[in-house]
């Protein structure tokens, strides 16, 4: 967990009760997203109010199997990025990625 924020620590109460979870918080105003990444974390939450928009992209350049799950505290929902890259060299190929999400 990326951040200490009211959402966030309901959050970690919850999952930290699942032993089959191991849960971090880690204070944002402290660690930075590249010291965030020496963790080796395979998913980052955090509160989408409280993390700049280029937060993501940058950490999903560096590590594409990374998922980051972005909790939005207005709407209580849970956003989710993945680094998953395709090689879309045609519009067909565009349209097959398409079809393959919708599935």
């Amino acid at each position: 967990m990326y951040g200490n924020t009211i959402v966030l620590v309901g959050i970690h109460l919850s999952l930290a009760a699942n032993p089959s979870l191991e849960v971090q918080v880690v204070d944002t105003t402290q660690v930075s997203g590249q010291d965030l990444l020496a963790l080796q974390p395979d998913v980052i939450i955090f509160d989408t109010h409280s993390i700049l928009p280029e937060f993501h992209f940058n950490l999903i350049q560096q590590r594409p199997e990374l998922q980051l799950i972005g909790i939005d505290p207005d709407t209580a929902q849970a956003q989710v990025w993945s680094g998953r890259q395709v090689v879309a060299a045609e519009a067909a190929d565009l349209i097959r990625i398409i079809q393959q999400k919708e599935r």
